[in-house]
């Protein structure tokens, strides 16, 4: 009983002495601005001068500084004695420190943000209920993040990658998230692959230094990766700019309407500014000159009073016809034809704000596919299927459990039955459940589709591209993939040959 008497009495005295010290400095501070009126502010040339010379004060003037606070220094037992435990504001400043920055994400680490709002351009309830599609007069505040698929901090924006374009409605009824990349296709058609397929394009476990040989032999495994190279590897892999940049829902999801009737549709963002890409040169050149280009670019224009604009464009199609297609409809890897389903402008993004504070306004923002409204629904697409619960699990290990609470992803009293989707309410599923590929594969026919509409110049950006990286495979690697262009075109298949003999 004593001795907690005597710690008692020590902590009382403890918290006198600070509570005390920090009086006196609050009073010191005030007593010093008291004592002489602020001196009316200098001119530019005078400022500059200060600045560039801090020591030097000029006659009838004080210089101001911040005098040496007590709040400044550990609690000590005397000047040069140890650190004291009990020093509860030096355990919390520290410990504040190491908590501030949330734990990066899986994937898309580095990014930028920008707010903004999206205007309907007409009511859409011929297709969908969804809230935030209905009343052309309603502004609806968003927040927008852009992304390096595979990336960490130091990523140059330049880089050949998947950008990502994610944008988070508010509405009064909770938040929609629409979830894109910059290329319309993806890599692989099943979630159960995506860990291979992030690993593939990331640096060597071994040393963390890029290893080529990583996505190759991905690549020799993944014949439905053959489109998607077709994107990556042409100049539409590396941009500068999100302002001139396209985003692409690549997954498919439902509309249904109040009827019942359901579509699937897949999403479009196109630039206002139009659409631009840079060659590889011009990526390595800017990669070198500022590896925070685009990032740069987007705020800047918005601090400079500018905005940033995109519409987006809806494709729709009747479920019916999913059986009279060549290909599966559903399948990532595969882009709709916009001639047989043409764009359909919905409304207008326009980026205004950037960010106050990027730590909880941009790294805190927790995008998820499953942030649905009523309308709008999940497909039997096997990779939006996936990724549909695991991105929920990420935010929670990132952010913690209450993650839907943080101001910037407005879900402060969120419960598990606002999640109630209507996705497959009302249709029969019957069958044996099996392990296996979607039945229309078909992993070749686009990819030669999308080298023959390229431009001459275009397809030899292409075309150089994947030989440089081609060429240093294993050959077992190099005859798979040479076998995969061979089946999308011959002659691109003899135009990487022909330019891996000659780099």
């Amino acid at each position: 009983m004593r001795e907690e008497r005597t710690f008692h009495e020590m902590m009382q005295r403890y918290n006198q002495e600070l509570l005390r010290m920090r009086q006196q400095a609050h009073a010191a501070k005030e007593a010093s601005f008291k004592q002489e009126p602020a001196p009316a502010r200098p001119a530019k040339e005078e400022t500059e001068a200060k600045i560039a010379f801090p020591g030097k004060v000029e006659s009838g003037h004080t210089q101001i500084c911040r005098t040496n606070q007590p709040e400044d220094h550990s609690l000590t037992v005397g000047p040069q004695g140890p650190v004291l435990l009990q020093d509860t504001l030096l355990h919390e400043t520290l410990e504040t420190f190491v908590h501030q920055k949330p734990i990066e994400r899986a994937v898309h680490t580095k990014g930028y943000g920008a707010f903004g709002h999206f205007q309907l351009y007409r009511c859409m309830a011929e297709y969908t209920t969804a809230s935030f599609l209905q009343d052309p007069s309603r502004s609806i505040p968003t927040a927008t993040r852009f992304s390096f698929a595979v990336s960490n901090k130091g990523t140059p924006d330049t880089a050949r990658n998947v950008r990502g374009f994610s944008t988070k409605f508010y509405l009064q009824n909770g938040v929609f998230d629409l979830l894109c990349n910059h290329i319309p296709v993806f890599l692989i058609r099943d979630a159960m692959r995506f860990p291979q397929a992030i690993a593939s394009l990331s640096p060597s476990p071994i040393n963390n230094l890029p290893d080529g040989n990583l996505f190759w032999d991905f690549m020799a495994h993944t014949p439905e990766a053959t489109h998607f190279l077709t994107w990556l590897y042409s100049d539409a892999g590396t941009v500068a700019s999100f302002r001139t940049m396209r985003g692409y829902g690549v997954n498919t999801y439902i509309w249904r309407n109040a009827a019942g009737k359901r579509r699937y549709v897949k999403y479009h963002w196109i630039p206002a500014a139009g659409e631009t890409c840079i060659d590889a040169a011009a990526a390595n050149r800017l990669a070198c000159e500022n590896p925070n280009v685009a990032g740069q670019d987007l705020w800047d224009t918005l601090a400079g009073g500018g905005t940033v604009e995109y519409e987006l464009n809806v494709q729709l199609m009747d479920p019916q016809m999913e059986h009279t297609l060549p290909y599966d409809p559903l399948d990532d890897t595969k882009v709709w034809s916009e001639e047989q389903f043409p764009l359909m402008p919905v409304g207008k993004l326009t980026l205004e704000r950037n960010p106050e504070n990027y730590t909880s306004q941009v790294e805190k923002l927790a995008f998820s596919p499953a942030n649905l409204v009523d309308g709008i629904e999940l497909s039997n697409d096997k990779m939006l299927q996936g990724r549909s619960f695991i991105y929920w699990d990420a935010q929670r290990r990132r952010l913690g459990p209450d993650f839907r609470s943080i101001p910037v992803n407005r879900m402060e009293h969120w419960k598990p039955a606002d999640a109630f989707s209507k996705t497959g309410l009302g249709e029969s599923a019957c069958g044996e459940q099996i392990r296996t590929d979607i039945e229309k594969g078909d992993d070749f026919t686009q990819a030669g589709e999308r080298y023959r509409c390229l431009s001459e110049e275009a397809r030899s950006h292409l075309v150089e591209n994947i030989a440089a990286d081609l060429k240093n495979a294993s050959q077992k690697d190099q005859t798979c993939v040479l076998g995969y262009l061979q089946k999308a075109d011959e002659t691109f298949c003899e135009q990487v040959k022909s330019a891996m003999r000659q780099a």
